[in-house]
C-alpha cells in the first residue's frame, strides 16, 4: 500500500489502474466487479469528460486529488484530475473585465484541468487594446469626425504657447536618490532594454509622470482634487471611433471637486454615463499617457492619446456651449498627453477651434525628448510638476467659471409644443428664460444635457439666420440704390441727347440762313 501511494505522488505515474494491472499482473490482484464499481465511483471526473458534474467531487477541493481511504483495496488508483473552474469563478473574476478581455480569459487552454501559464496575458491584453489604432485609415476617420493630429493654421492662443514653454523650462528641484542618478542610470537603462510595456510602466514611467495621489500623500496639497487611473477603460463615456479609451495612465478630477449644486448643473450621477465622466470618480481628464515598445509604436500611442484627449475636450466644449460662452475655450489648450517608449518621449497639448458652430480638435507639439540624455532626463518630470502647479488651477478655475454661467436646474426647463417643431418651438426663446415643466423632473441627466446643447445650437442657428436676413436686406438696399443711380444716370443721358439734338437743329438752321444770304448776294 505504501509503495503504491509513493508511486502515485512521487514518480508522477498517473496511469489508470487497468493499465498498471497489465504491466504487473503477478503483483496486483484483479479486482472484483463490485470493487471496480467502487473504484469508478471514487474517481473524480476528467475535465476532458463531456458530462461534468461538480456534485460528484463531494468533499474534494479544487486543485487537490482525492486519495482513497486505507480501507479500500490496494489496487485502487485514481486519476489526479482537478475539476475545471465553476461558473461562479468566471462570474467573480472574469465578468468584471471588459468584453475583449473576458473572452480571452475564458478561452485559456488547460492542461489536465490546470490553466496554462498566462505570463504573456498582460502583453496580449495591451496589444488587443491598441490593435484598433493600428488601422491605416484610423487617422483619416478621425479627421472626418473633426479630430486632427496636427496643429491648425491659427494654432493655440499665444498665451497658451507661452504657458507650454514655462511648463517645460521653469526650474524645479529634481528628485535625488533615484535610478536616474548618474551612478545608476546606465545599469537602469540596460535592465529595461527589450522588456515589456508593463515593465516600462512599473519602473520607468514613475520617473516621468509620477502618481498624483501618491504625491498628495507626500504633502503636495494642491493635488487633493486629482485622481489617477492606470489602464482603466473609460466606460462612462462614449468613444469617438473605435474602442473606448484605456490609457496606461490618466489624471482627472475627483467627484468631490464639485459641489452638490455644480453636480446638479452637470446632471451627473455616480452610476450613470455622462459626457463629463471618463470612468468611476474621474471627471474632466486633463492628462493621459501611453507607453509602447519601439519608436514606430509611438505613432499608435499618439493615436490613442488623440482619441482620449478629444473625448476630454468634448466635455469642456459641451460645457462651454451650455454656458453660452464657447469663446472662452476657443483655441485654448485644455489638456495634454505624453507618449513614450524606452528612449523617446513626446508631449502634446490639445485645443478646440469653434467657428460658426463647427467644432474641430487639434494638437500642438510641446516637446520631443530623449529620456536618457543628461539635459533632458528630468524634463518630463519637470513638465508634469509645473503642470500640477500652474495648469491644474487654470483647468479647475475654467470649469468653475463655466458652471457659474449655467443657471440652476429649477430655473429652466425644455418645453416643446406638440404643434410646433423643435426649431420654431424651442429655438424661439432665450435659453435662460424657460420655466421648468412638471415632466422635466423625470428627464435623465444626459438627455437634459443633450437638449441643452440642442437649444444652444438652435439659438446659434437662429442668430445666423437673422444675420443672414440682415445681410440680404442690406444687399437688397444696395441693389435698389444702384438701380436708382442707374435710372438717374440714364435720365441724364437722355436729357443730354435731347439737348444735343436741339443744338444740332439750331446749327442746321443757322447754316441754311447763311446759305440763303450768300445766294441773295450773288
Amino acid at each position: 500500500m505504501k509503495r503504491a501511494v509513493s508511486n502515485l505522488h512521487g514518480n508522477g505515474d498517473e496511469r489508470p489502474a487497468k493499465l498498471q494491472r497489465r504491466d504487473s499482473p503477478s503483483t496486483v490482484p484483479i479486482p472484483s466487479n463490485r470493487q471496480q464499481e467502487e473504484q469508478i465511483t471514487a474517481q473524480p471526473l476528467s475535465p476532458l469528460s463531456n458530462n461534468i458534474n461538480t456534485k460528484q467531487t463531494g468533499k474534494q477541493e479544487r486543485g487537490h486529488s482525492t486519495i482513497p481511504p486505507r480501507s479500500k483495496s490496494t489496487n485502487k488508483r485514481i486519476f489526479d484530475w482537478i475539476p475545471p473552474p465553476s461558473e461562479e469563478f468566471y462570474d467573480a473574476d472574469v465578468m468584471d473585465q471588459p468584453a475583449s478581455k473576458r473572452s480571452r480569459s475564458r478561452s485559456i487552454s488547460t492542461d489536465r484541468g490546470r490553466p496554462r501559464s498566462t505570463s504573456s496575458d498582460t502583453t496580449s491584453s495591451r496589444d488587443h487594446k491598441s490593435s484598433a489604432y493600428k488601422d491605416p485609415n484610423y487617422v483619416t476617420i478621425l479627421e472626418t469626425k473633426g479630430c486632427f493630429m496636427r496643429p491648425s493654421e491659427a494654432g493655440p492662443v499665444l498665451e497658451d504657447i507661452e504657458l507650454c514653454r514655462r511648463l517645460l523650462q521653469q526650474p524645479i528641484e529634481n528628485p535625488q536618490g533615484t535610478l536616474l542618478d548618474d551612478n545608476f542610470i546606465e545599469d537602469f537603462y540596460n535592465s529595461l532594454r527589450n522588456r515589456s510595456e508593463a515593465r516600462l510602466l512599473v519602473d520607468l514611467h514613475p520617473h516621468l509622470m509620477p502618481s498624483a495621489e501618491n504625491q498628495y500623500i507626500q504633502g503636495r496639497r494642491w493635488l487633493k482634487n486629482v485622481i489617477d487611473g492606470y489602464n482603466d477603460p473609460w466606460l462612462k463615456t462614449e468613444p469617438i471611433h473605435g474602442p473606448r479609451p484605456q490609457p496606461d495612465h490618466a489624471r482627472g478630477l475627483k467627484w468631490s471637486t464639485f459641489s452638490e449644486q455644480q453636480r446638479r448643473k452637470l446632471g451627473i450621477k455616480p452610476a450613470e454615463k455622462s459626457l463629463y465622466i471618463a470612468r468611476d470618480d474621474m471627471y474632466f481628464p486633463y492628462l493621459t499617457a501611453e507607453i509602447k515598445c519601439g519608436t514606430q509604436a509611438l505613432e499608435f500611442a499618439d493615436r490613442q492619446n488623440m482619441h482620449s484627449m478629444c473625448i476630454a475636450l468634448r466635455a469642456v466644449v459641451s460645457l462651454s456651449q451650455i454656458a453660452s460662452c464657447p469663446e472662452k475655450v476657443h483655441r485654448r489648450i485644455l489638456a495634454f498627453s505624453i507618449s513614450h517608449e524606452l528612449d523617446g518621449l513626446r508631449i502634446y497639448g490639445y485645443y478646440p477651434e469653434i467657428t460658426d458652430g463647427r467644432i474641430e480638435y487639434f494638437r500642438w507639439k510641446v516637446a520631443q525628448i530623449d529620456i536618457w540624455s543628461r539635459e533632458d532626463k528630468w524634463t518630463c518630470y519637470r513638465f508634469v510638476e509645473n503642470l500640477d502647479r500652474e495648469f491644474l488651477p487654470i483647468h479647475i478655475d475654467r470649469l468653475m467659471d463655466l458652471l457659474a454661467e449655467i443657471p440652476e436646474p429649477q430655473d429652466f426647463s425644455f418645453e416643446i409644443d406638440n404643434d410646433h417643431d423643435i426649431a420654431s418651438g424651442v429655438g424661439s426663446q432665450e435659453w435662460s428664460g424657460y420655466s421648468r415643466a412638471p415632466s422635466s423632473q423625470n428627464l435623465q441627466p444626459e438627455l437634459c444635457s443633450m437638449i441643452q446643447v440642442l437649444q444652444q445650437q438652435l439659438e446659434e442657428q437662429k442668430t445666423r439666420l437673422e444675420e443672414q436676413k440682415s445681410r440680404e436686406e442690406e444687399q437688397k438696399a444696395r441693389e435698389e440704390e444702384q438701380k436708382a443711380r442707374e435710372e438717374k444716370l440714364l435720365a441724364k443721358l437722355e436729357q443730354q441727347a435731347a439737348e444735343q439734338k436741339v443744338r444740332e437743329e439750331q446749327q442746321r438752321l443757322r447754316e441754311e440762313r447763311l446759305l440763303k444770304l450768300l445766294e441773295q448776294r450773288q
